[in-house]
């Protein structure tokens, strides 16, 4: 029973410190990145013993792809400037890096940031001129409404004017034809005038005939009396 332990006790402490071990490696960890930007030598063949023509190609170069050599790995590019040389086909890709797709999309983003901002100008010019149109329109209702009433006042107005005017004209026919009359009347009164005047003048003519005849007559009478009385 002693000699289990004894042989055992050596193993535990090793364990023991392995475990410690381990602990402290996992404590003094730290977390990093590989970079993203990579500078990556043009050469002149396709191996890396060839002369190097260009050692800092950056991450998101743009090159011309001219050939691709899968064997020794290595692909034919040109640059912008004409420089043509080999790289390793593992280095190139079709499609932009991170940080250029970044760069784009942080353009695109500004870009619409600043179409966004002309659209919520572009709103609010849009709502003050709606407001200004309502505000029109609501001048154009009311002006509308007053020139109703002023149409429905002119044509009361006409009606009256047309209802006067047919009294005028009935009023017109009534005093023409009353004037008629009152002529018609005049020259009957006119008439019956000249009767009255022509027969008080006979009337009077008669009065001084009588009048003559009944001093002839008294006259007449006289002379004979004194006739009868003689006077002869």
């Amino acid at each position: 029973m002693n000699i289990i332990n004894a042989n055992k006790t050596p193993h535990a402490i090793f364990t023991f410190v392995f475990l410690c071990s381990l602990m402290s490696q996992a404590v003094l960890a730290e977390t990093v990145y590989v970079r993203d930007t990579l500078y990556v030598p043009l050469r002149g063949g396709q191996t890396i013993e060839h002369r190097i023509l260009h050692r800092g190609l950056k991450s998101g170069t743009k090159l011309e792809l001219l050939e691709t050599v899968e064997d020794t790995g290595f692909s034919k590019v040109k640059m912008e400037d004409g420089v043509i040389g080999w790289i390793k086909t593992q280095y190139l890709t079709d499609k932009p890096i991170a940080a250029d797709l970044l760069i784009e999309l942080q353009r695109e983003h500004a870009e619409l940031s600043s179409l966004h901002q002309q659209t919520l100008l572009r709103l609010q010019t849009l709502d003050a001129d709606r407001d200004d149109l309502s505000q029109s329109q609501d001048k154009l209702t009311s002006e509308t409404v007053r020139l109703q009433q002023e149409l429905d006042e002119i044509t009361a107005l006409s009606e009256n004017v047309i209802s006067i005017n047919e009294e005028n004209e009935r009023l017109g026919s009534q005093r023409d034809s009353l004037n008629g009359e009152i002529a018609n009347l005049m020259d009957v009164n006119k008439a019956l005038h000249d009767g009255e005047t022509r027969n008080w003048f006979l009337l009077g003519a008669g009065v001084v005939f009588g009048g003559l005849l009944i001093g002839f007559w008294i006259a007449r009478q006289l002379y004979n009396r004194r006739g009868n009385s003689g006077w002869r």
